[in-house]
């Protein structure tokens, strides 16, 4: 009987814990820190802008190099060169030091490096999997970083209060080199390496393979169009929550933190409900479209219903969410080839960023004159319009993608 845990799987799975247990700490960390010292917004901002740099920039020059290299010994490597950074940062910072500027590089080197990670990981995640059993690994691996955030942030908070930065440095240095002996312990036969020694190719020939190979793929280019669209539609929702809440006349900061902590709740669910049942490949992209519809759907009437309905919107999008992040996940890794998934991955890294950062910018300039709902119905309509025009538009490839024996 094939089993999803082997050594391999279970191996990068404790990795990834070990990995996301301090990441959590890290993030709350720097975000808080930096405001708490400069006391400005757009200083945090700016900040802000200058780490999501890489995420535009580097995917496109770094994807042909993941593509040409080991993608274990450069995830494995790249969490050790981090721990030891980490390591020297805690003991620079033991005694309370604080530069903005040297913050704001260690800020983009941080980032760097996780788009580095990120792709590499992403190409190799489905080396590690077992044939036929896509689905339930990726349900796995989505609900690792739901739950350690709802159980890690409230502690890192404590430690960050209690240690102040250096104490957050600290273990983030000391899990990153225990995740990176974790995935030394990784045995994987990397079956891009074999194509690639039987016909190498420059870096400049591997960017144009890459683009040419996308957009010969109508079912994954119209994937990844529609996702730049979604996820800058979504930041109606994600940039101007909180300042709704902020100014509601009833509703407070609490009833946002809930609400926040209830999608989570939907994610682990959702979560659950992929390892356990399996959608039949036949069903697999009729319940994307079903999911792409309702979520645009869902955040469009979020802030117009009474606070109870929201937590109910709330868990029914984390679910949602989930079964996005899988189908999507699941196909896309095992329909590109391996030689290829560091170059698409990064792509797909690309756009994602763009839209993040144009739906970020939109939300907050028309948030200064225009009601919040009124702002958020308009950028979900996108949201739909898109899934109609793109996905539905283009059923035949996508559902080429999709519905796919994973």
């Amino acid at each position: 009987m094939t089993t999803l845990w082997t050594k391999n799987y279970t191996t990068i799975t404790i990795g990834t814990i070990i990995s996301a247990i301090g990441g959590v700490g890290l993030n709350f960390a720097l975000s808080v820190l930096i405001y708490n010292q400069t006391q400005s917004t757009m200083l945090s901002a700016i900040f802000s802008a200058v780490i999501m740099v890489p995420h535009i920039l580097l995917p496109l020059f770094i994807g042909p190099v993941i593509d040409r290299f080991s993608r274990k010994k450069i995830i494995v490597t790249s969490d050790m060169l981090m721990g030891v950074l980490f390591l020297l940062i805690a003991y620079a910072t033991k005694d309370g030091y604080f530069n903005y500027t040297a913050y704001m590089v260690l800020g983009f080197i941080i980032s760097c490096n996780g788009v580095i990670y990120g792709i590499a990981y992403e190409s190799l995640f489905p080396e590690l999997i077992p044939d036929k059993m896509m689905q339930k690994g990726y349900a796995i691996s989505s609900l690792i970083y739901p739950t350690v955030n709802t159980i890690m942030f409230p502690i890192a908070a404590v430690i960050f209060n209690t240690y102040g930065p250096w104490g957050i440095f600290l273990i983030e240095g000391v899990l990153l080199i225990i995740a990176s002996l974790f995935e030394m312990q990784i045995q994987v036969e990397e079956k891009h390496l074999t194509n690639l020694s039987s016909r190498p190719q420059s870096l400049v020939a591997m960017i144009k393979e890459g683009f040419s190979y996308l957009s010969n793929e109508k079912g994954l280019l119209a994937i990844f169009v529609f996702f730049f669209v979604f996820m800058m539609a979504g930041e109606g929702l994600n940039v101007l929550l909180y300042p709704f809440f902020e100014n509601h006349p009833t509703l407070t900061v609490t009833h946002y933190a809930w609400l926040i902590s209830f999608i989570t709740i939907g994610r682990l669910v959702g979560g659950l409900l992929h390892y356990v049942y399996k959608v039949p490949t036949h069903m697999r992209y009729m319940m994307a479209a079903i999911v792409y519809f309702s979520l645009n759907f869902l955040h469009a009437i979020l802030l117009l219903v009474p606070y109870w309905i929201m937590l109910i919107i709330q868990v029914i999008a984390g679910v949602l969410s989930i079964n996005s992040f899988n189908i999507r996940m699941s196909s896309v890794q095992s329909y590109v080839p391996a030689e290829k998934r560091g170059r698409i991955n990064g792509f797909y890294q690309i756009m994602v960023a763009l839209g993040i950062i144009i739906g970020r910018l939109f939300a907050g300039y028309v948030g200064e004159f225009f009601e919040y709902t009124h702002i958020i119905i308009g950028m979900s309509a996108v949201g739909l319009l898109a899934f109609f025009v793109i996905i539905h538009g283009n059923k035949k490839h996508v559902s080429a993608v999709y519905n796919r024996a994973v």
